[in-house]
């Protein structure tokens, strides 16, 4: 009996660790082999972490690849990281990755992909229908869709699962 009791407060407290510290460095994900010639416009930093399928606890040591199919960014990290990400002119394509814990057979594939931030003002298409008959409705944007913005979420959650 005292042995259950046991084991439930310290399965409690580790479910309420905090999160494992990062270690110093920022993983720079510009590719070395990329013919890039125009400069980034700004960098976002993520923070990647990786638990198990069904575990709370944070399980670092995850070996981690990503890149994007246009070879512009490719970087190889171990969890839990901060990677630097670099933002060009227009809509960046969307980062593939994969993850798996050496010594075991957990692993993740996890596609990345940055959000507009610009507010998308009046556009659309608009059905309605009334006592007068259905009335269609469209709106059309004048925005410069160059001068979006887009951003990498700060934090993504790697599940590692067999």
């Amino acid at each position: 009996m005292r042995f259950a009791v046991s084991l439930v407060l310290l399965t409690a407290l580790a479910s309420c660790a905090p999160p494992l510290p990062i270690t110093d460095y920022i993983a720079d994900a510009r590719s070395p082999n990329a013919k890039i010639t125009t400069q980034p416009l700004r960098f976002d930093v993520i923070t990647v972490r990786s638990f198990v399928a069904g575990h709370r606890q944070e399980r670092p040591g995850a070996r981690c690849h990503i890149f994007t199919p246009d070879q512009r960014l490719s970087a190889a990290f171990q969890t839990p990281a901060q990677v630097r990400l670099p933002l060009y002119k227009g809509a960046p394509a969307p980062i593939n990755g994969y993850c798996s814990l050496p010594g075991t057979n957990l692993a993740a594939r996890f596609t990345l992909e940055a959000v507009n931030q610009s507010a998308p003002k009046n556009e659309g298409l608009r059905l309605t229908l009334g006592s007068g008959g259905p009335r269609i409705a469209g709106t059309i944007s004048l925005r410069d869709r160059s001068k979006d913005r887009y951003a990498y979420p700060a934090k993504l959650r790697i599940t590692l699962a067999p």
